[in-house]
């Protein structure tokens, strides 16, 4: 039988032990069969600085002493690990325990480890995971309505194709966009110049876009980019923008008070549109601009066309955007 190690090297050895639990959230607790506690090492900084000699009990909450005491009793009786999770109260919320409960000849060895941040992590995952369902599922749903609004006023299916896949691939940019920012959504100029890039060649034209830059929630984003989307294609193909026609586009942001609530209300004002005629039977844009969107983002819209001039002003309530 090899002989016990000489009290200095045990305690050379427990503090070694000591050194590597340091930092790393893992403790160690011994307790003999009748479960009072012999060796404690890196235990839970909500539990009393001196437990030897103690039982559960004696310092455990309920119901987490009743758990912990007959995970320890099966660990001894069955002669087979045992494993707990609990949480204990901390002083910014709670903290996350594992417990890995082994028996030995003199009782059971406890390794307690912190997950907290790892179960915090998880949380955020899973919970990022059902933000990423649910705005799927919106955008599909925004995709579905899109191409049964196009097909329904459209006469043929090369119309059709070019019209959704313009409405789609302003879907798309604006996804980018919110994408690229964590889902925390886009920038209102970003948007704005994001889609008019899209649709044409308007970099060499007299387009402006001035006032606030506020940052839009991913909902607001959508929908404000299939809005410029509509005026930038009908600037483009039939007003101020069109080729041949020396018209401008002004698009200006700005917040107004109401009340308590401060809203964003964006103007696009575009002039020189020449001999371009009104739009004369409702059509899919004018849908989207007066009655889609301000839906949508939960505010109002007023749009008008007429020979020479398309002005459109919607406002943004506040919950939609951050200043």
């Amino acid at each position: 039988m090899p002989s016990a190690a000489p009290p200095q090297q045990t305690q050379l050895r427990l503090r070694a032990l000591t050194a590597a639990l340091d930092g790393r959230g893992i403790g160690v607790l011994h307790q003999d069969k009748d479960h009072r506690i012999d060796v404690a090492e890196h235990l839970p900084r909500e539990w009393p600085a001196q437990i030897l000699t103690m039982r559960e009990a004696d310092f455990m909450p309920e119901p987490l002493a009743s758990q912990f005491s007959a995970a320890v009793a099966r660990c001894i009786e069955l002669q087979q690990p045992q494993s707990i999770e609990f949480e204990l109260p901390a002083t910014t919320g709670t903290s996350t325990y594992s417990a890995r409960i082994t028996p030995d000849e003199d009782g059971a060895l406890t390794i307690l480890q912190d997950i907290t941040e790892e179960r915090s992590r998880e949380a955020a995952l899973a919970s990022l995971l059902r933000e990423v369902s649910h705005r799927s599922k919106n955008l599909l749903a925004i995709v579905q309505s899109v191409a049964m609004q196009t097909a329904h006023h459209t006469g043929d299916i090369e119309d059709f194709l070019r019209k959704f896949r313009g409405r789609l691939h302003a879907l798309s940019s604006t996804q980018d966009l919110v994408t690229e920012s964590d889902w925390r959504g886009t920038h209102l100029h970003s948007l704005i110049i994001s889609q008019l890039a899209r649709v044409g060649q308007v970099a060499s034209k007299n387009v402006v876009v001035a006032g606030e830059n506020p940052l839009l929630g991913p909902n607001a984003s959508l929908h404000l980019g299939l809005a410029i989307h509509e005026l930038a294609s009908n600037a483009v193909y039939h007003g101020g923008l069109a080729e041949g026609r020396s018209g401008d586009v002004r698009v200006n942001a700005h917040f107004e008070d109401e009340g308590p609530v401060r809203n964003l209300v964006i103007e696009w004002l575009e002039t020189g549109g020449g001999d371009a005629q009104p739009l004369g039977q409702p059509r899919f844009g004018t849908l989207v601009l007066e009655r889609i969107v301000p839906l949508s983002v939960e505010g109002n819209a007023a749009f008008s066309i007429d020979d020479d001039n398309v002005t459109y002003r919607l406002t943004v309530p506040a919950e939609q955007f951050q200043p």
